[in-house]
C-alpha cells in the first residue's frame, strides 16, 4: 500500500513542480544564463565560473558573455535546449523543498478506493468483512503533515492509521448520530490520487 501513496504523493509534488517552474523559470535566454551563472559562482566560486558555465552547455566563454549582453537573444535549438535543462536542475531542488513544505501546511485532495472494515464502540457491531470503497475528499493539514511524515519514515502502519483517522473523522463521523461512535479499519488501497493545493 505505501508504495501506491507514496507514488500518488511523488506525482503531485511533480506536477506541482512542472506548474511552479513555468512560473517561476527566467523567460529570456539572458534571465536563463545570469541565473545559470550566479548558481554557477555560487557552487563553485567566482574564479572560472564562466568557462565552467561554457563547458556545461558545450559553447565558447564569448557565447556566454554574449547571452549575458543580451546579444544573442535565439540560439540554436540543441543550445537553448541545454540551457533550459540546466535551469531546470537548478531550481529542482529548491523548488520540490518549497513544495513539499507546503504541502505538509495545506490542504491535500485526496481520491482513493481502499478495502475499510468498520466497528461502532457503541453498540459493538462491525462489518465481517472488509469492503472496497471510494473515497473523494479533501484531507485537512492536519493529517496531510502526518502523513507525508510517515511516508518520509517508510512507516506503512502509520500512514494507514493517518488515512483511516481521516476517513474516520472527516467522512464517517461528520454524520453525526450513531457515526460518531464509528471507527474504520483499512486493509489495503486499490487505487490513490492525490492533488496538492
Amino acid at each position: 500500500m505505501i508504495k501506491k501513496v507514496i507514488n500518488a504523493l511523488v506525482g503531485a509534488v511533480h506536477r506541482k513542480m512542472s506548474d511552479v517552474q513555468q512560473k517561476d523559470m527566467p523567460k529570456t535566454v539572458k534571465g536563463k544564463v545570469s541565473a545559470l551563472l550566479r548558481h554557477e559562482k555560487k557552487t563553485g566560486g567566482e574564479a572560472g565560473a564562466v568557462k565552467r558555465l561554457a563547458a556545461k552547455l558545450e559553447v565558447t566563454p564569448e557565447a556566454v558573455y554574449r547571452y549575458l549582453k543580451g546579444q544573442r537573444k535565439n540560439p540554436p535549438k540543441k543550445i537553448a535546449d541545454r540551457i533550459d535543462n540546466e535551469v531546470r536542475k537548478v531550481h529542482k531542488p529548491r523548488v520540490q523543498k518549497n513544495i513539499v513544505k507546503q504541502a505538509k501546511r495545506s490542504p491535500v485532495r485526496v481520491q482513493m478506493r481502499a478495502e475499510l472494515g468498520y466497528t461502532n464502540t457503541r453498540s459493538g457491531r462491525k462489518t465481517p468483512d472488509s469492503k472496497m470503497r471510494t473515497i473523494a475528499k479533501e484531507m485537512p493539514p492536519e493529517y496531510a503533515e502526518r502523513l507525508w511524515d510517515a511516508l518520509h519514515d517508510e512507516d506503512e502502519e502509520k500512514a494507514k492509521e493517518v488515512i483511516a483517522e481521516f476517513y474516520q473523522n472527516e467522512y464517517i463521523r461528520e454524520g453525526g448520530g450513531n457515526n460518531a461512535y464509528t471507527e474504520v479499519r483499512m486493509k489495503d488501497v486499490d487505487y490513490i490520487d492525490v492533488d496538492i493545493a
